[in-house]
């Protein structure tokens, strides 16, 4: 287990960008998976191709975006660790969070071959609470990863993101689907 754990570290410090995003494909579809079969229950009757668009998102799109971003947070100009993790953070979640919340919502739906309309009204519906949750977890979580080495960061998301992958996916399932799902979570 070790030696897999220093190959994958000595890929990733070799190519962020393509380890970041075969991670991100696997996770994203990890967290779709949860959330159809574990929240939804949908069985047999899992949609592949909604997860395929998850996965086009999470190592597509995600991934490589959020690789960059990351470099470009580290050379915030800050020396003192405390404030510059304050930054940092701050500049992740209040910046950062909103713009690729409103691309995921707008590249999901484009992705099922909906309209812009479509995508904006899909916003409008799930932006708000979807960002309140992203904050609620991502702030304090994104506080400890700053400590992380660079090249593990998203890594680091990454396993974050399995239960946030399932709770995006349901955010962007049609209404009555999220309906449902949070009527089962409560009989549980």
């Amino acid at each position: 287990m070790a030696s897999l754990l220093n190959a994958y570290s000595r890929f990733l410090s070799k190519r962020p960008v393509v380890g970041g995003m075969a991670s991100s494909a696997v996770l994203f579809a990890t967290g779709d998976v949860v959330a159809q079969q574990l929240i939804e229950k949908k069985g047999k009757d899992h949609d592949f191709v909604r997860t395929g668009r998850i996965v086009v998102w999470g190592g597509g799109i995600f991934a490589p975006v959020v690789t960059v971003w990351f470099r470009t947070l580290e050379r915030v100009p800050i020396k003192s660790k405390w404030p510059a993790t304050f930054a940092r953070v701050g500049l992740d979640q209040f910046v950062f969070a909103p713009i690729i919340l409103t691309g995921f919502f707008h590249a999901m739906t484009l992705m099922e071959g909906k309209s812009l309309a479509d995508a904006r009204a899909k916003w409008r519906e799930a932006f708000v609470p979807t960002l309140k949750a992203n904050w609620m977890l991502f702030i304090p979580f994104q506080t400890l990863n700053m400590f992380i080495p660079l090249q593990y960061r998203l890594l680091a998301v990454n396993g974050v993101n399995i239960p946030w992958n399932a709770f995006l996916s349901l955010q962007n399932a049609k209404p009555k689907q999220v309906a449902k799902a949070e009527e089962d979570l409560k009989k549980d």
